[in-house]
């Protein structure tokens, strides 16, 4: 009875603190009132500026998952998780002081990244050293609560900030009609609103931490096989790291530009934000089973076929973005429908980085740092491209860039056969 009370306090601190570290993903949804509220203080300032938040985040996340790999030398992963979490939970907090929008925007980033890579590592490393024996089924959860962090987080802002669904304002920008800004009574509560997410967050913190061991038993895995095989310089030079790289790179270019822009193009031409807000929510809610449902796939067929599969039907997606205006419920399917399908990008690199170099798991660390020019994509889309071109046009883009993924997929180095890559998905999943 103790073991099952156990394994239900790990599950769900480490689900519950993961959830947290997940609202990383939720910028798209809170972008539109901060930089309202940016824009009530300074007029030359626009919601477009605060989407480079992504990509600066992304870059704090990389950076401290780095630093979090180093300090498990000296500490266990149950201080690095709270030490780190106390730091960046503050400094969220701190942020709803900050009346400069450029600073506001550098200490932000910084804390949700920090705050991302603090949590997400050490509470895997947790999991796995008190059941090494479910590794496979221990991660698919975390994912899947990491993919579910922005549903609650979302709603909770979005309602707090906008009780009375108001609607957005149309403002000029460079001479023209084009951006949408929320009046006074929606962007000067921005700054409460923060801090009711700063206190959700030490909440929930202290949940997740106090359900998780303080004790880190000695790790018994032989030195043998945990030793690398490759270099860095062999790194560089292997075709398959590189191919999973610009996989990895291009296949998430469109995911990370609609979860960064869904709110700006659903307040300006769906007008109800509350909608829009919920239609966000069931998304990310619906992405935690698409990782789970992609997992079994994954188990059971070839990898390449499911993702090949998975890639055109998210390309006839973005080249149909015109005909989900025609209606908001339309609109809604149009965005929950791709982030399913996109819950399968992250999870075949995953899987395929493991087999290519299975006593080499550092490089998928490298691999992931396709995710920074990921999320800076959004940025110089909206700010520069976007109102060029239209979102059409973008999504035109972004569907032929998927395309290359295709390719990608493709003629990825494989030599192992189908029913070879079944039976070893098969052992990997037992074991």
């Amino acid at each position: 009875m103790k073991k099952v009370i156990r394994l239900v306090l790990l599950f769900i601190g480490g689900t519950l603190l993961n959830a947290i570290a997940g609202i990383l993903n939720m910028w798209g949804t809170i972008a539109p009132y901060i930089g309202s509220y940016y824009h009530h203080i300074d007029n030359s300032v626009y919601v477009s500026d605060f989407i480079i938040v992504s990509l600066i985040s992304y870059i704090s996340e990389t950076s401290f998952t780095m630093l979090a790999c180093y300090l498990i030398r000296c500490m266990t992963p149950y201080w690095i998780l709270t030490i780190g979490v106390s730091i960046t939970t503050i400094g969220i907090f701190g942020c709803s002081y900050i009346l400069n929008p450029y600073l506001f925007i550098w200490v932000f980033s910084l804390c949700i990244g920090a705050l991302s890579s603090s949590i997400y590592l050490p509470s895997l490393w947790i999991l796995w050293n008190e059941y090494p024996e479910h590794k496979s089924r221990t991660s698919g959860i975390i994912l899947a609560g990491y993919s579910f962090g922005p549903v609650p987080f979302s709603i909770l802002f979005t309602m707090v900030v906008n009780p009375y669904d108001y609607p957005a304002e149309t403002v000029k920008k460079n001479g023209q009609e084009d951006e949408q800004v929320f009046g006074d009574y929606v962007s000067y509560r921005v700054p409460m609103t923060i801090r009711w997410m700063a206190f959700a967050v030490a909440i929930g913190c202290l949940i997740g931490i106090a359900c998780l061991p303080r004790k880190w038993k000695t790790d018994s895995t032989p030195a043998s096989n945990r030793k690398p095989t490759l270099t860095m310089c062999d790194m560089f030079k292997s075709a398959k790291a590189w191919n999973l790289f610009f996989m990895l790179l291009l296949g998430m270019s469109s995911m990370s530009y609609i979860v960064s822009v869904y709110k700006i193009i659903g307040i300006q031409y769906i007008k109800d934000d509350h909608f829009v807000s919920f239609t966000g929510s069931v998304t990310f809610f619906v992405s935690c089973f698409g990782r789970i449902f992609y997992g079994f796939l994954f188990d059971k067929y070839y990898w390449k076929r499911v993702m090949v599969v998975t890639y055109l039907l998210l390309i006839i997606f973005l080249v149909t973005f015109d005909f989900c205006l025609e209606s908001k419920f339309l609109f809604s399917f149009w965005i929950i429908a791709i982030g399913f399908l996109g819950a399968s990008i992250y999870n075949s690199v995953l899987i395929q980085s493991d087999k290519d170099f299975p006593l080499d798991k550092w490089i998928l660390s490298y691999i992931c740092l396709a995710f920074i020019p990921d999320f800076g994509l959004p940025y110089v889309f909206e700010k520069w491209i976007t109102p060029e071109i239209g979102y059409f046009a973008s999504f035109s883009i972004l569907a032929g860039l998927t395309g290359i993924a295709v390719l990608e997929v493709i003629f990825h180095p494989d030599k192992v056969g189908l029913i070879d890559d079944k039976k070893e998905n098969e052992d990997t999943f037992i074991s």
